[in-house]
């Protein structure tokens, strides 16, 4: 089992058979392919499951981008899993992946993320991790609304351009200040509400007090670009999820909706901490 996995809750069942997805099994091994498929066909009884053998069959697989769910071995013949799906993306496609690899490769964090795997599993393969995977998967396709409330014009326009990336589906609405924040949501609710916490008028502190009367629902996530860990510690004491300081990377902010969502975080996001530099920040503030 993944560590990530063995730190998070169990992932509740998927009592729905849901739509049919097509999911990919890339693995040099029938017997994993055979066990991996059993398993996928117990979550999700009307997926099309699609096998391949060898690297040039995963890249085959993938390119034609119908694939939406894919577990992909590292080592596979006459290409590894990792090469396969960056040129499938190359390509165009964009598939949800899982590598797989009998042992934790150096630098496995650096490599699953320039291919944009979701996770990194050592095999054997745990049911567990895999039904932890697909319904996160489900999860992020449903839609949900988001709402952002930082005073800053160039914030507001990176955080959005940030979450219309993320994996999530959403809406984003955008506004600039905490007044309008609590007005927008008599009219709506919102599944996630991101709060900058110096803004004029209402701060961030005062719009997350409001929220929990408002729209109890609504998962808040506090932003801010103070040091200071009182700040931290207030905004989680008003029920916020998460704490982002601003700099901040797209990564930080997948983690936080895992949070508001209550998601089983995959390892890849629960390593952040050791790719400070992984890519150019989300906003600066």
């Amino acid at each position: 089992m993944s560590a990530a996995a063995a730190r998070a809750p169990v992932a509740a069942p998927v009592s729905d058979p849901g739509p049919a997805l097509e999911v990919l099994i890339a693995d040099a091994s029938p017997v994993t392919r055979r066990v991996l498929a059993a398993v996928i066909s117990t979550i999700l009884p009307k997926a099309r499951i699609v096998e391949a053998a060898s690297g040039h069959e995963t890249f085959e697989a993938l390119k034609g981008g119908s694939v939406e769910i894919a577990f992909v071995d590292m080592d596979l013949p006459d290409m590894n899993g990792a090469e396969a799906v960056a040129r499938a993306r190359e390509a165009g496609a964009r598939p949800f992946v899982t590598l797989m690899a009998q042992e934790i490769l150096a630098g496995w964090e650096r490599l699953s993320r320039e291919i944009e795997a979701y996770e990194f599993l050592e095999k054997p393969v745990e049911e567990e991790d895999v039904r932890h995977i697909v319904a996160n998967y489900l999860r992020m396709k449903e839609p949900c609304r988001v709402l952002v409330a930082d005073d800053s014009k160039t914030f507001r326009a990176l955080i959005r351009k940030v979450l219309a990336q993320s994996r999530f589906g959403m809406g984003v609405d955008v506004v600039d200040n905490g007044e309008l924040a609590i007005g927008l949501l008599k009219q709506q609710s919102y599944d996630v509400i991101f709060l900058d916490y110096d803004m004029p008028g209402l701060d961030g502190l005062e719009t997350a007090c409001l929220v929990q009367e408002v729209c109890p629902t609504a998962r808040v996530v506090m932003v801010s670009a103070s040091e200071d860990e009182g700040i931290e510690r207030a905004a989680r004491y008003f029920g916020a999820v998460d704490f982002l300081k601003k700099p901040f990377y797209p990564t930080e902010i997948d983690r936080a909706l895992h949070f508001a969502f209550e998601l089983p975080l995959p390892s890849l996001l629960e390593s952040l901490g050791a790719y400070a530099d992984e890519g150019r920040p989300a906003a600066a503030g």
